[in-house]
């Protein structure tokens, strides 16, 4: 079979591939789409069960990447405040390796333990930058909601008297504040998702990834509202043994960064 035209019409990117139909390197840009695209909503599940068939294929090296991904986060959880900052910075290179691997997995059917840390020497600082801008924006949008609160407050908006009319009154301003702090989050995610994979994959400038992926996301707000829905659901109920199959969902959580990468940049059908 013709390589050009197998690549075109059974281009399959979750399955490893045989040897004469790899991919070359950068072969693929053709079917890179800058901006991303719309996805139909039930595509928040083909990325659930694309991440599923890339764990269950090496689930042995996968959950010993959890185990020292876990191991670091917890010991970066115990130095005071710059923990948390230098635990991000971690995520951030270590999210890069999973999709460095998951692409390398596709394209030649095979990726080590060392793959998944590839980001530690490879696009590393534009990776660093990108989570400190990142993290800068978000408390930026912290800052802003803070004073839209105070703002709030001060006018009237929101009687003063509920700081002060105990725990009821308090209760009230529960659901604005969530409302707030979502909206925070939900920004950062947004943000963040696909930038890793823009750096590492295609060395998009840190704050053009940023926007781009921000872009992307709310294109396709609605799948990843279902996405993250079912992941929830999937979490809690991997919680009932023991934990235990946690060491399923994070690494299928991770793998997911890749697989809504590939659904949302790349067109595939053309």
């Amino acid at each position: 079979m013709d390589h050009q035209n197998d690549s075109q019409s059974t281009y399959t990117p979750y399955a490893p591939p045989a040897a004469d139909v790899v991919l070359k390197p950068g072969m693929e840009e053709m079917y890179f789409i800058p901006g991303g695209r719309s996805v139909p909503i039930g595509n928040a599940f083909t990325w659930i069960s694309n991440s599923w068939g890339l764990f269950k294929q090496r689930a042995g090296l996968w959950i010993g990447f959890i185990f020292v991904y876990m191991l670091l986060l917890v010991l970066l959880s115990l130095i005071p405040f710059i923990g948390s900052i230098i635990a991000g910075c971690v995520q951030i290179l270590l999210g890069a390796g999973v999709i460095y691997s998951c692409d390398l997995f596709r394209r030649e059917g095979s990726f080590t333990f060392g793959d998944l840390f590839a980001a530690f020497n490879r696009k590393t600082g534009s990776l660093l930058i990108l989570y400190l801008i990142a993290f800068g924006l978000f408390l930026v949008a912290a800052i802003i909601v803070g004073i839209i609160f105070g703002v709030l407050i001060g006018t009237g908006i929101i009687a003063s008297e509920n700081f002060t009319g105990g725990i009821g009154s308090i209760s009230g301003l529960v659901p604005l504040i969530v409302i707030m702090v979502f909206s925070c989050a939900a920004i950062y995610v947004m943000a963040i998702w696909f930038a890793p994979a823009l750096v590492m994959m295609h060395d998009v400038p840190p704050f053009k990834a940023l926007k781009m992926s921000f872009s992307a996301c709310l294109k396709n707000i609605l799948p990843g509202i279902v996405f993250f829905l079912a992941m929830t659901v999937l979490s809690i109920i991997s919680t009932i043994p023991l934990f235990l199959g946690l060491l399923v969902t994070i690494p299928m959580y991770l793998i997911c960064y890749y697989t809504s990468y590939q659904d949302i940049f790349f067109n595939k059908d053309n």
